[in-house]
């Protein structure tokens, strides 16, 4: 029993300290404006992301690169909520992974 308990807690101290890695800051706003840039989309929202900026650009590298091109196109002409993720960051441009538009 000793044994379980120590294997448990050492899972836990290690998922206490990696788990702040994979955690992805959001960013929730209305999409100002949108661009097409040679190399990818960036969407303006109406609040700055973690990176310092409020252009979110999605490379045209991404797997979902149509898929979030299409949440933010709708997102922009209903006038809805977009909540983007960042990735990374570059200088202050939030590099995005994927998004979602709310009610």
């Amino acid at each position: 029993m000793k044994n379980v308990r120590s294997v448990a807690l050492w899972m836990a101290a290690v998922f206490v300290i990696i788990h702040p890695v994979f955690a992805q800051p959001n960013t929730a706003g209305k999409v100002v404006t949108l661009y097409a840039d040679p190399g990818d989309v960036v969407i303006e929202l109406d609040t700055k992301g973690r990176c310092g900026s409020a252009f979110f650009h999605v490379p045209r590298s991404n797997a979902n690169f149509k898929e979030l091109t299409a949440v933010a196109l709708t997102a922009f002409s209903t006038g809805k909520t977009m909540t983007l993720f960042v990735a990374s960051c570059n200088a202050d441009r939030n590099i995005l992974s994927h998004g979602a538009v709310h009610r």
